[in-house]
């Protein structure tokens, strides 16, 4: 990663792109590196018992796979995949502390009431990351992407 570069933080699912494009367009704009970081909840390692909310400890072979996959729609930016596991907001953090850069890019489910309090990674993201940071509504990510475009 070139220092201060642009970080895109991503889920790997289906509503990535719009985010993905957007962070790669700031990268392009900046004349930085994309890097796209993927955190797969990891256990407590102090626990024996793998539980049962993972799903299958290969979720995480699997995390990494579909990011590897993940394709940049902005011509002239070079991507750098990043998949770590433990606690998403922790490692989040820790990786854009130690990288410091000059903008990082995630998208949010949008919830609201008590899922929101208690399951926020934006949230918290916002209140402690050490740069700027751009927080994509999924449902308004094509939009907001087709307005910055235009302008």
């Amino acid at each position: 990663m070139k220092e201060n570069g642009v970080i895109c933080a991503i889920d790997v699912n289906d509503y990535d792109q719009d985010v993905i494009d957007l962070a790669a367009e700031f990268a392009k704009q900046f004349d930085v590196d994309l890097d796209l970081l993927h955190v797969s909840l990891f256990p407590d390692p102090n626990n024996a018992a793998w539980p049962a909310y993972l799903g299958s400890p290969n979720a995480i072979i699997e995390d990494n796979r579909r990011l590897r996959k993940v394709k940049c729609n902005v011509e002239g930016v070079e991507v750098h995949p990043h998949h770590l596991s433990g606690i998403p907001t922790e490692k989040l953090l820790e990786f854009v502390n130690r990288n410091k850069p000059r903008l990082l890019v995630m998208g949010t489910h949008g919830r609201s009431g008590l899922k929101r309090i208690f399951g926020s990674v934006a949230s918290k993201v916002l209140r402690h990351a050490n740069c700027p940071v751009m927080v994509l509504r999924q449902k308004q990510n094509s939009q907001q992407l087709a307005d910055l475009q235009s302008t």
